[in-house]
């Protein structure tokens, strides 16, 4: 789908419930929701090593020759199918959380939290006009949640994956959150998930009609799986997870030839840096940067550190090495894959954000 389609369609399912506006939504390569009004985007989505299990329902591609159009006939090569979930939707509720939910296999695929995702290999940049040939984005943030096994929902004891090939209905928007509806045989079951504030979890409800005994098989050993509520036809589940990754987004290279305070306020635009971190002292998910460098901070067990440039550096590569009271972990995906001049340039931005300048 052509870059400026797609914006369009994401415009319209994301403004679900509220008058569209004209153009689109947006030109940012790393879109962002809120916890109160999620951005939902169905599009290819990455497959972060879900096994054949999990995708029992889906096809899988396989190599073909190379086609050159220029002569309208096969020639020497092969082409490798690109590695994608194609039939999923991606939520957004901000840094707090990110999830994917399949509609081939009627569940919850992963779940991650601190970003979203980068798209600029499927839409490329305005400034292009154009779009990468890699149709499937890459992951920001930390991945804690991934789907093993069968399909974890069972109604009366019995799993919903005895039932053969679910099939999607659709989904239905409350207040703005939604509630996926997949039909299991002779069951509707309903999924409506939700972020836990400040951890690597989420709120989780199903809903199944006709009513029935619900049942949650926990995926994996590393999963906190707690009981909120149940009752005949309905399970409310907190569900907490392990780091099992972290995903910097796509490696963009860079040209500048001398870092400078202006390069760092276009890299604080191009990676996603002011979803979490403010530049005029507002809170947000991760600490204001006006005013922040060169000053003592508190840190989670009390002591005290100086903002220099080697705190501020280390912070850019190993976000979880130092965590500042009032902020939480595992949230700020690690970016070590900069080269030093885009380091250097953030740094001098940073360093720039004063009071009045």
């Amino acid at each position: 789908m052509p870059p400026r389609l797609f914006a369009f369609v994401l415009c319209v399912v994301s403004c679900a419930g509220r008058a569209a506006p004209t153009g689109m939504i947006t030109y940012d390569t790393r879109p962002h929701g809120t916890v109160a009004a999620p951005l939902i985007l169905r599009t290819y989505l990455p497959d972060p090593g879900l096994g054949d299990v999990v995708m029992s329902h889906h096809g899988k591609g396989s190599k073909t020759s190379e086609y050159s159009p220029e002569i309208g006939a096969d020639v020497a090569g092969e082409v490798i199918p690109l590695a994608g979930v194609p039939a999923a939707i991606a939520v957004n509720h901000g840094p707090e959380l990110s999830y994917v939910f399949d509609t081939t296999e009627g569940r919850l695929l992963y779940a991650w939290r601190g970003g979203f995702l980068d798209m600029y290999p499927y839409w490329g940049v305005k400034e292009m006009g154009t779009r990468l040939y890699d149709y499937v984005p890459k992951l920001v943030g930390t991945l804690f949640y991934k789907a093993a096994g069968k399909h974890p929902i069972e109604i009366d004891g019995r799993s919903v994956s005895e039932d053969g090939a679910p099939r999607f209905v659709g989904y239905d928007l409350v207040d703005s959150q939604p509630t996926f509806t997949v039909r299991h045989g002779s069951h509707l079951v309903h999924t409506t998930v939700r972020p836990v504030t400040g951890q690597n979890a989420f709120r989780v409800e199903f809903k199944v009609e006709p009513a029935g005994a619900v049942a949650y098989r926990a995926e994996s050993s590393g999963l906190d799986v707690k009981t909120v509520s149940k009752g005949n036809g309905t399970l409310v589940l907190t569900i907490a997870g392990p780091s099992l990754g972290a995903f910097e987004g796509y490696s963009r290279k860079v040209t500048i030839k001398e870092a400078s305070a202006a390069a760092g306020e276009q890299f604080y635009r191009n990676y996603g840096c002011a979803v979490c971190h403010s530049t005029d002292g507002s809170m947000g998910h991760g600490p204001s940067w006006l005013n922040l460098a060169g000053h003592e901070r508190t840190l989670l067990d009390g002591s005290k550190v100086m903002a220099d440039d080697a705190y501020l550096l280390e912070s850019m590569k190993n976000p979880n090495a130092k965590i500042l009271q009032g902020f939480a972990p595992n949230f700020m995906p690690p970016y070590s894959q900069l080269g030093d001049l885009e380091y250097q340039s953030l740094i001098l931005y940073i360093k720039s954000l004063r009071p009045g300048r």
